[in-house]
């Protein structure tokens, strides 16, 4: 009957504004053949979305007067008002086939249908919507794939997950766990220390790890790391990070020498009468005429003072 009575308020009531509300909630309300509903003003007022019960008197009044609405019993007490549409008694929505209800409809008319629900009524035509047989035939897994069907609806229902490329930068390339093959060392290392925490970093945090490992080394963040868990319950590796961030960095690697040890190798003699094959020195005449030992120029091209 609900659906009948707002039907009838859509199609054939005259009222405007807060009255046609007001009979709008009323007939949503009904749930008896009488269209008749027991309503109180804060419930009105709600449904009218105001706080004035004056709103709600001028709309129920209006309504009354257009013959639209009775107020068949006056509230009493706690209880509340009874409110009664008498144009929408007797009162049946149109139902057609293409009307949302009819497949409702259909299915009530088709509960009960077993052998102790007495004779049905012939059917008047086919019931709308898809037969039985058809949705079988179309959805049925022996039939296969449907052929000439494209879209959407045949593309798989999820994304696929593209494979690693080959070459990837090292800060990219992660392994199941989603750990960076760069900052593997320093979680076993953590991990062997009894450091056992979450490692939840994603994307650009992993690059901050990895310059922090190039800053201060896997050795002096695993220990520092070691120390803290020592000390107190930690659960995920960004505990670490300010820590991390104020290590020392590395020492700076000290430049290759050339090794002049016994078993150096050295350029071959240069041939020199005068060059000491050992030394690689050889006496040289100066500008007063004087002869003092020098650095053979040969054997040693880069030598300074070396007069020629």
């Amino acid at each position: 009957m609900t659906l009948d009575a707002m039907d009838w308020v859509w199609k054939h009531s005259r009222s405007k504004g807060n009255t046609r509300i007001a009979l709008l909630f009323v007939a949503d309300q009904v749930r008896t053949s009488a269209a008749e509903v027991r309503l109180s003003y804060p419930e009105l007022m709600q449904a009218m979305n105001t706080t004035s019960r004056g709103s709600v008197r001028a709309a129920l009044l209006a309504a009354e007067k257009s013959g639209e609405l009775e107020i068949k019993e006056a509230a009493a007490g706690r209880r509340k008002p009874l409110y009664r549409l008498p144009m929408a008694v007797g009162y049946r929505r149109p139902v057609t086939g293409s009307s949302p209800d009819s497949g409702l409809q259909s299915e009530v008319q088709g509960f009960g249908s077993g052998p102790d629900s007495g004779p049905q009524a012939p059917s008047s035509g086919p019931v709308p919507g898809p037969q039985s047989s058809d949705f079988e035939s179309a959805s049925s897994p022996e039939n296969g794939p449907q052929s000439g069907r494209s879209g959407p609806e045949n593309d798989p229902p999820y994304p696929t997950t593209p494979s690693k490329q080959a070459g990837a930068p090292e800060t990219q390339q992660q392994d199941d766990y989603g750990i960076p093959a760069f900052a593997r060392p320093l979680v076993d290392g953590c991990t062997n220390a009894g450091v056992s925490v979450r490692w939840p970093f994603e994307g650009g945090q992993w690059l901050i790890v990895h310059a922090l490992i190039k800053k201060s080394g896997t050795t002096a963040m695993v220990e520092y790391a070691r120390k803290v868990a020592a000390r107190r319950e930690i659960e995920s590796a960004k505990y670490f990070m300010q820590g991390w961030r104020e290590l020392p960095p590395l020492p700076a690697q000290p430049k290759p020498t050339p090794n002049r040890g016994p078993g150096a190798s050295r350029a071959p003699h240069c041939g020199h009468p005068d060059c000491d094959p050992i030394t690689r020195t050889r006496e040289i005449e100066n500008d007063r005429g004087l002869r003092n030992l020098h650095p053979c120029p040969d054997c040693h091209p880069t030598a300074k003072g070396q007069a020629a």
